[in-house]
């Protein structure tokens, strides 16, 4: 934990940014890399009848945590994706907090 799913970000984008971004998110919470998981969602998006690519959304999953460290979650994600897709892109990030028990590992909650 946390838990990142990345949509209309293409798999090669989300490789190059993956060290840093997790050794950043790390940094920013103290967490080890074997927690982090970083997943590419295949995300059709669809305007007026036509087939688009959509700007990168990101949906951060995790233990809900202070807004400050929270907002430099999103701002940290944001500027990785900015540095690989341009200055000009347009991203979304939605944090998605979740209770520890209601986050099971292997069965157990914690």
């Amino acid at each position: 934990m946390p838990h990142l799913r990345f949509r209309a970000v293409d798999i090669e984008t989300v490789q190059g940014i993956s060290t840093q971004l997790v050794a950043d998110l790390c940094t920013l919470t103290g967490g080890k890399p074997e927690f982090v998981t970083l997943e590419c969602l295949a995300s059709p998006f669809v305007r007026d009848g036509v087939l688009e690519r959509g700007n990168p959304f990101v949906e951060l999953i995790w233990f809900a945590r202070p807004q400050a460290q929270q907002d430099e979650a999103a701002a940290l994600i944001t500027r990785h994706l900015k540095q690989a897709l341009g200055e000009q892109t347009y991203v979304v990030v939605q944090v998605l907090p979740i209770d520890k028990s209601a986050y099971y590992s292997n069965g157990e909650h914690y």
